[in-house]
């Protein structure tokens, strides 16, 4: 029974994570040729 609850939870899981790992985008911020930054990184000092 025990197993059964788990195995059904994880079958509803999965396709879920999976989806949302593929919908996932980063923003590049890197450029592909020269590896440059493509945003102003902003460097902060802390005191």
């Amino acid at each position: 029974m025990l197993l059964r609850v788990a195995l059904t939870v994880l079958v509803g899981l999965v396709p879920g994570f999976l989806i949302g790992l593929f919908a996932f985008r980063v923003k590049s911020r890197w450029c592909p040729r020269c590896g440059a930054t493509t945003h102003t990184l902003i460097r902060t000092t802390r005191r």
